[in-house]
């Protein structure tokens, strides 16, 4: 590899506009992963680290065309450089790696000293974080040995235990963790520790609810929740999983997974989808975890309303909404090379974002059935997409109330704000 590998690669990105890891799949991952990740998310930081100009101040940088982008020499300059340098790459960025319009969201919502913070902590790297599924367990309980031996293994990246997640293991910056047979056997799913606490939050708000916050949160707020490897430390160990669930936006199903993990295989999911292949990659990964609770269904056009055949049946449903992703900048740094989130490009329907959700919530509200719970979910940080929605949920829904609501991240995880509203009993 040389150092015309990232200026290739940004030349790529320039001009696919695609999502940094489908990018990134495709050439050698390691140090390029690496660098032009830490490109992406601190660019400026980087630039006056080694004193390269990208631009005559931070406006004029952000506003620049993606052609112009492409052919800038000092960018050019700037990659070549750190191939050479990788070690002196500083881990921190700050405001100036934000287009000014984001962080002045960021200002109006939670006060300029908050949005500060959140500009540094959003501009790290990301940490690889996986889930423990319980396939990894003895039936006592125990960690089994082999996969013990292997995570502890010489020459594999230390890890730490999540602080609010018991089957999170966290490991700092890029780790190797799928080239191997546990990830193929369905032993741990990659999923950030904010994630696996959204699926905690689904199935039983009150285990995790004295680690979120009112608030984006920018320091540490909790302690880790078990210190061995025993999978009794679940928070879901004493949930009786007879429960029939609904995960209204499923993705490719990193929260249906986990769902099903902790409902131990038991009760029924039905993950909904308007695209196919997300839909395909959900039940690929099902087929790997050996999970059997699970259907998977892609609402195609015209037959959005066949869901609606499960009305009053569910106990919980699950939006993980669609959202400006604020939450997930530093593992997708791209959104904000893209100018998003001004206007969000959604694909199935021209709107704003906010009525976008608002139709997907309560197209899914005829599903919960009395004394039943709608949990709201979104990675973002926006106070109209978070606070705002749940006030709104609650003038146009009379017959819920409000059980819970907060934030966690962007310290330590990737930032999420979740709400859990319980449909009232006759």
């Amino acid at each position: 590899m040389s150092a015309d590998l990232l200026s290739d690669v940004f030349v790529q990105f320039c001009e696919s506009r695609t999502h940094l890891d489908s990018l990134l799949s495709q050439v050698p991952k390691s140090k390029v992963a690496r660098l032009f990740g830490a490109f992406l998310r601190r660019p400026l930081t980087i630039a006056k680290k080694f004193e390269i100009a990208l631009a005559l101040n931070r406006d004029e940088f952000w506003n620049q065309s993606f052609l112009k982008l492409k052919k800038s020499k000092p960018i050019h300059e700037l990659l070549a450089v750190l191939w050479k340098n990788p070690a002196f790459v500083p881990s921190d960025g700050g405001v100036e790696d934000f287009p000014s319009l984001l962080f002045e969201g960021f200002e109006k919502d939670w006060g300029s000293a908050r949005a500060t913070e959140m500009s540094r902590l959003l501009s790290q790297d990301p940490l690889t974080t996986i889930r423990l599924h319980r396939r990894a367990f003895e039936s006592d309980g125990h960690i089994k040995t082999d996969f013990e031996k292997w995570l502890k293994s010489e020459g594999f990246p230390k890890f730490r235990r999540g602080r609010v997640s018991p089957e999170a293991l966290i490991f700092k910056g890029f780790a190797r963790v799928q080239r191997n047979d546990f990830f193929k056997d369905g032993f741990f799913e990659i999923q950030d520790e904010g994630s696996q606490v959204m699926s905690h939050y689904a199935l039983d708000p009150k285990s995790v609810i004295a680690y979120l916050s009112d608030t984006p949160q920018v320091q540490k707020v909790s302690e880790a929740l078990a210190t061995d490897f025993s999978q009794e430390s679940s928070l879901m160990s004493s949930l009786v999983p007879s429960l029939t669930v609904v995960d209204a936006c499923s993705g490719a199903g990193g929260k249906t997974l986990a769902l099903a993990d902790f409902m131990k295989g038991k009760g029924r999911i039905f993950a909904y989808d308007i695209y196919e292949h997300k839909i395909r990659a959900l039940k690929e990964r099902m087929e790997r975890a050996g999970e059997r609770n699970v259907k998977g269904i892609c609402l195609v056009a015209n037959e959005n309303e066949s869901h609606l055949r499960f009305k009053d049946t569910a106990d919980i449903v699950l939006v993980d909404a669609p959202c400006r992703g604020l939450g997930v900048l530093r593992r997708n740094p791209d959104i904000k090379w893209n100018r998003m989130p001004l206007p969000v490009k959604e694909e199935a329907v021209k709107l704003p974002i906010e009525e976008l959700q608002r139709r997907i919530i309560s197209s899914y509200v005829p599903l919960v059935k009395r004394g039943g719970r709608l949990v709201y979910g979104v990675c973002t940080f926006a106070k109209s997409e978070s606070l705002d929605q749940v006030q709104w949920f609650l003038n146009a829904h009379p017959d819920f109330e409000l059980e819970s609501n907060g934030f966690t991240g962007p310290f330590d995880t990737d930032g999420f704000f979740m709400a859990s509203f319980q449909r009232k009993s006759p």
